[in-house]
This record gives structure tokens, C-alpha cells and sequence, in this order.
């Protein structure tokens, strides 16, 4: 199952220190640049070689820059039994206090 949450969402989840599994699909430079604290960087060109590493037992949470990429990918990985959502907006539309890094606010 795969479904879209908000910015909102994402962030009550982190504040309720939900067990999830936040998955950031840009390159490494834009993660470095900025991304949402606690996500593991997975860029989409690697993404479909690593998806071993993603845990079977949580929700996991992908992100790209406006979320076509990372919404393809939560389909993909709802369709191998996996439990996803994404970001509506990605992380462009994400503005909240778990933003981090020195490139705040542009997303990329």
C-alpha cells in the first residue's frame, strides 16, 4: 500500500517520533545541501540497486525535489509489499523545523 501524505503529516510523524524509515532520492549534493533531518540519502540513480536496504517493517517515507520521482517509486515498492508513502510537493514544499543543512529553504 502507498499513499501520499502532507508536509503536515510528515511533520506530526516526526514529532510523535513515529518509527519510519525517511528516504531522501535527490543527489548527494542537494542532500547535503539541505534535507529533512533523520532521512537517509538514496539518490534515484541508485535507488532500485539499494532497495535491500529498506527495512520491511516500517513506513517508509520518500522524498525528491517535487515528488514525481519519489511517487513512482512508492508505487513500485507498494507493488513488492512494502508499506510507503510520499511527500506531496517533496521537499520544495516542506518548511518545517526539521529542515537542515546550509542550503535552507531552496531544496536543492
Amino acid at each position: 500500500m502507498w499513499y501520499i501524505i502532507s508536509t503536515a503529516q510528515l511533520e506530526q510523524y516526526l514529532d510523535e517520533n513515529r518509527w519510519i524509515y525517511l528516504v531522501d532520492m535527490r543527489d548527494r549534493s542537494s542532500y547535503v545541501q539541505s534535507h529533512i533531518r533523520g532521512a537517509v540519502n538514496i539518490p534515484d540513480e541508485e535507488f532500485w540497486g539499494r532497495v535491500g536496504e529498506l527495512p520491511t517493517d516500517r513506513l517508509i517515507i520518500l522524498y525528491c525535489y517535487r515528488g514525481p520521482r519519489s511517487m513512482l517509486a512508492a508505487r513500485q515498492l507498494a507493488r513488492y509489499g512494502y508499506q510507503v508513502a510520499d511527500i506531496c510537493g517533496g521537499i520544495e514544499a516542506y518548511r518545517g523545523k526539521y529542515l537542515e543543512g546550509y542550503g535552507l529553504r531552496t531544496g536543492r
